[in-house]
C-alpha cells in the first residue's frame, strides 16, 4: 500500500483550529503529542497521536510530562534499552525546574543510576513518591483523557463534564484495583470499545465511549511502571458518584495550580 502523506502543520491546524486541552478557549498553534514523546525510548512514540494545542496549555503541561517520564523510566524494569544520556538530561531538567518532585533526599544533586528507585522487595516494586509528583501524574492522565475524548468523539471537552483520573504503580494491589475498575467499566456499561493498541511494552490503551450517555473511559498502562483509569462524563450524572469527581478544568489552569502549590 502506498504510504499516506502526513499533513503539514499548517494543514493539521486548518483541520483542527481549536485547542482540545482548554475546550477551544484559544486557537491551536501546536501539533502536540499525547502521550508526550519524552515518555518513550528515543522519543519514538506513536506517530498518529497528535492533537491541537494552544501555546499556553502546551507550556503548562511540559513539566508534568517530564516528571511522569522520569518515574516511568525509573520504575519500569523493562527499560533495558534506556539511553543514559537522554535519561541524565531528563533528570537535570527536573533538578532545575521541579526538584521537589524527585524521590531522594538531596535534591541538589543528580541521583545514582535509575535502578536505585526500585525497592529491594521485587514483589512490591514501589518507590516513595512526593505529593507534588502525584499531582503531575494526575495532570498527565487528565491531558490524555482530554486528548482521547477529542480523538474518539471529535468534540472538545468542556465545563459540562466531570472527570475521574486514577493511577497506580504497576505490580501493586492498587494497580490491580485500577485494572478491575477498568474491566467493570468496559464490561458492565457495554460501551463501544476500540482495539487495544500496543507500542511494544511501553504503552497500551483502551477506550470505551457511550455516545448515548456521553461517557468516555480510558484505560492505559506504561510498561511495568504505571496504570491509569480515567473517565470523562456529564457533570449532572457524575456528581452523584462518591467521592464527587472533579469538574472539567483546562490544562493551563491545572498546570498553573501545581506551580503555585507548595510540595
Amino acid at each position: 500500500m502506498p504510504r499516506v502523506r502526513k499533513p503539514t502543520k499548517t494543514e493539521f491546524l486548518l483541520a483542527h483550529p481549536l485547542c482540545c486541552f482548554c475546550g477551544g478557549r484559544r486557537p491551536a498553534v501546536e501539533r502536540d503529542h499525547a502521550p508526550a514523546r519524552i515518555v518513550f525510548r528515543g522519543k519514538h512514540g506513536p506517530d498518529d497521536f497528535e492533537f491541537p494545542a494552544c501555546a499556553e496549555c502546551n507550556r503548562a503541561m511540559a513539566l508534568s510530562e517530564q516528571v511522569t517520564a522520569f518515574y516511568i523510566r525509573s520504575i519500569d524494569q523493562t527499560y533495558d534499552q534506556l539511553d543514559a544520556e537522554e535519561y541524565g538530561k531528563l533528570i537535570r531538567g527536573i533538578v532545575n525546574n521541579a526538584p521537589e518532585a524527585l524521590p531522594y533526599k538531596n535534591r541538589s544533586r543528580s541521583p545514582a543510576p535509575y535502578t536505585r528507585f526500585i525497592a529491594p522487595d521485587a514483589g512490591e516494586r514501589t518507590v516513595s513518591i512526593p505529593e507534588v509528583a502525584k499531582r503531575h501524574f494526575e495532570l498527565f492522565g487528565t491531558k490524555m483523557l482530554y486528548a482521547m475524548y477529542y480523538r474518539v468523539t471529535g468534540k472538545l471537552a468542556s465545563s459540562s463534564l466531570r472527570r475521574v483520573v486514577v493511577w497506580a504503580q504497576a505490580g501493586t494491589p492498587a494497580a490491580d484495583q485500577v485494572r478491575y475498575n477498568a474491566s467493570q467499566w468496559f464490561d458492565d456499561l457495554q460501551v463501544a470499545t476500540r482495539p487495544n493498541v500496543d507500542l511494544g511494552n511501553q504503552f497500551r490503551y483502551q477506550t470505551g465511549h457511550n455516545a448515548a450517555h456521553g461517557y468516555l473511559g480510558l484505560h492505559m498502562s506504561f510498561g511495568e511502571a504505571f496504570v491509569f483509569f480515567c473517565v470523562l462524563g456529564p457533570a449532572r450524572e457524575m456528581v452523584r458518584l462518591r467521592p464527587k469527581p472533579e469538574l472539567y478544568q483546562t490544562i493551563k489552569i491545572l498546570g498553573d495550580r501545581i506551580k503555585v502549590r507548595k510540595p
